[in-house]
C-alpha cells in the first residue's frame, strides 16, 4: 500500500470515530513532510469537553486495529477541542 492510499483510508475510518460521545468536527489527514513512513492525522473536536490526549490514544489505537492500510506507517495523532 502506498502512503496516499494509506492516508485515504485512515482519512475515512477517523471521520467516522467516536470516542465518549465525540467526532470529529473536522479531520486533516496528510503525509509527513520530514518522514516518507509517517502520516499526520490531526482531529477538531470542535466544543466537545472530552479528554483530547485520550482521545488521541484511542484513535491512533483504533486505526492501528482497524485500517489495514495503516500497517507499515508510523502515526502522529493529534486531537483538539475547543470547550
Amino acid at each position: 500500500m502506498d502512503i496516499s492510499g494509506a492516508v485515504s483510508a485512515i482519512e475515512a475510518y477517523v471521520k467516522g470515530f467516536a470516542f465518549s460521545g465525540a467526532t470529529p468536527v473536522e479531520v486533516q489527514v496528510r503525509p509527513s513532510g520530514d518522514d516518507i513512513d509517517v502520516i499526520k492525522v490531526w482531529v477538531d473536536l470542535g466544543t466537545s469537553k472530552v479528554d483530547t490526549h485520550a482521545y488521541a490514544e484511542a484513535l491512533e489505537d483504533a486505526v492501528k486495529k482497524n485500517v489495514k492500510e495503516a500497517a507499515g506507517f508510523k502515526l502522529s495523532v493529534r486531537a483538539e477541542a475547543g470547550g
